[in-house]
């Protein structure tokens, strides 16, 4: 390794540290109690050191918001290609504990802590307009996979609001992975394993929606890409199957 791969490879894991470090601290004290200062204190820097990597706070805070989501969409658009639909909503739905499970600080940061007001927000403005921010395209993902449900008949004719049962879908499972990052090392609770509460909340609201025949649920039989598991078969890949944090 030459001397500048050396160098690049040292200031991305100084930078790694420095957000690593402001994750904590922004948990810790909330955004607005934390400086550039008390950051370069927790990993033992100068603060001149963070001002290499970021101008002040602001971009500190954007460019942590922007990688995380990066993070995040790249878990979920994982799935885009799995068919049926109905089997690739099941997957978004366990990608999505995996992730929060997997890197709670960053998720706890996303979507359970207020930013700063002007700090880059992610969202989608329309159903029909294409995301172009990172975090929009992981909810654009299940917006068009619910559309997808709907379109091939997967559900009764009574559910055709593909964003009402978008955000839904999306709100359970968020809730779920909250309590289990917030309250999921409290002993009280007997917390059952993510899996087994994935499939008692959204795989019951999904079956609630589901058409089925007298010949059984076409859905049942999954397909190549499925490796024939039962969409609404408790999930059994790896990276769900883990206790509550």
């Amino acid at each position: 390794m030459g001397t500048s791969d050396r160098i690049e490879r040292e200031r991305q894991a100084k930078r790694t540290l420095i957000l690593e470090a402001a994750r904590e601290l922004f948990l810790e004290r909330g955004y607005e109690a934390v400086t550039l200062r008390s950051v370069a204190e927790r990993i033992e820097h100068s603060t001149t050191a963070v001002y290499v990597h970021f101008k002040d706070k602001r971009d500190l805070v954007d460019q942590m918001v922007r990688e995380d989501f990066g993070k995040f969409d790249a878990a979920l658009m994982a799935t885009a290609t799995v068919q049926p639909p109905l089997s690739r909503l099941e997957r978004l739905g366990e990608a999505y504990i995996e992730f929060a499970l997997r890197l709670p600080r960053h998720y706890q940061l996303l979507f359970l802590t207020p930013r700063p007001e002007g700090v880059h927000k992610e969202g989608v403005a329309a159903p029909d307009l294409e995301p172009t921010e990172h975090g929009a395209r992981g909810f654009a993902l299940l917006l068009t996979t619910v559309q997808a449900c709907i379109d091939e008949g997967a559900f009764h004719d009574e559910y055709t609001d593909a964003l009402g049962i978008a955000q839904a879908v999306w709100a359970a499972v968020h809730g779920l992975v909250s309590l289990l990052i917030i309250m999921g090392k409290e002993p009280h609770f007997q917390w059952r394993a993510p899996e087994v509460l994935y499939q008692l909340l959204v795989g019951s609201m999904v079956r609630g929606m589901r058409r089925t025949s007298e010949a059984g649920d076409a859905s049942d039989a999954g397909d190549a890409s499925d490796g024939g598991e039962r969409s609404g078969a408790a999930p059994k890949r790896a990276a769900a199957k883990r206790a509550a944090p």
